[in-house]
């Protein structure tokens, strides 16, 4: 009698499947994302919303993309705009954008000779024709205070923007030139969080007779700041989740049903449906994970205007 033996991998259907160290890292982004909403993390750009050394922060600036139209693209001093709605902070609500302002004149999304859209992650208004680089134009949006990102989409994360609060300098309203001269995609602007997984990871037999392990793996979050103060402010928020439990969403799942809530061109499809609605929604849970140690590893001052921390973090899953 012969015994069969299975060829095949184990806890894998196919190749493009995200698996355990992509799904902490994106479901991580979205849950610091959404934290720091409720507790506060935004701030509203009315018109006019002046810097504390002039400047406004409503005025948008023209972006020579190579992808674009001169005139086409427009940007805010800071990127990384919020989008969701229904955050649970019981001392003010994000501003939902409505239309944006040429020449003082407010321009709903699908206006016949203004149309265009949001790109939130960036920062941008991109209209479907090129306007006059002469043109006003303005914006009442939110911001996040802390940006955060994910190591491997970001290598060129240290590309860091120092002074993104200075709307008063020059340099804003001139075209490729000066502290913006850099596209947004390629501008880290401070504070930041930038999350990595490591090559560190213990197995521990959940059951007999099954597949199924306790993993534990270990995450870091970069901090980088402008300040002292937000550098420890984030080493702390972050290293007091210890023994927090995270339901993560199954990225795969969320893409087969198309229901991620920005589109490819970063415009806002579905604001309700924040993190708490994806991962509170039972068809797109993976499985969850707690935070079993935190430690701070680093905390570094390498000169007046760059402060940097790194917590790690090891997180428990069950995987099978």
């Amino acid at each position: 009698m012969s015994c069969h033996i299975p060829t095949t991998f184990q806890n894998v259907s196919h190749v493009g499947n995200t698996l355990l160290n992509s799904e902490l890292e994106s479901n991580l982004k979205s849950f610091l994302d959404w934290g720091m909403l409720g507790i506060g993390g935004w701030f509203n750009v009315t018109m006019p919303t002046y810097g504390a050394w002039g400047g406004s922060f409503d005025q948008l600036r023209v972006v020579d993309d190579p992808s674009y139209t001169l005139g086409q693209v427009w940007e805010s001093a800071r990127k990384d705009w919020v989008w969701e709605t229904g955050v649970p902070y019981t001392g003010g609500s994000p501003i939902e954008i409505s239309g944006v302002y040429i020449d003082s004149t407010l321009q709903a999304t699908g206006d016949a000779t203004y149309g265009h859209h949001y790109n939130y992650p960036l920062g941008r208004v991109v209209f479907d024709t090129a306007i006059s680089t002469t043109s006003t134009v303005q914006l009442e949006y939110s911001y996040r205070n802390v940006q955060t990102y994910i190591a491997d989409q970001a290598p060129w994360w240290d590309e860091l923007q120092y002074n993104s609060m200075r709307v008063d300098d020059s340099t804003f309203s001139q075209i490729s030139s000066g502290n913006w001269g850099i596209l947004a995609n390629h501008r880290v602007q401070m504070p930041a969080v930038v999350i990595e997984t490591v090559p560190r990871r213990t197995y521990q037999p959940y059951e007999l007779g099954s597949a199924k392990n306790f993993i534990t793996q270990d995450v870091l979050f970069h901090i980088v700041a402008e300040s002292r103060w937000w550098r420890n402010q984030l080493v702390d928020i972050i290293s007091v989740q210890k023994d927090k439990t995270l339901m993560l969403y199954d990225s795969d799942k969320l893409a087969d049903a198309g229901a991620f809530p920005l589109d490819y061109r970063g415009m806002a499809i579905s604001p309700q449906y924040n993190y708490s609605g994806i991962v509170n929604t039972s068809d797109y849970q993976f499985t969850s994970a707690r935070i079993t140690d935190i430690g701070v590893t680093e905390m570094e001052s390498y000169n007046s205007r760059l402060y940097e921390g790194t917590v790690r973090a090891s997180f428990e899953v069950i995987f099978s």
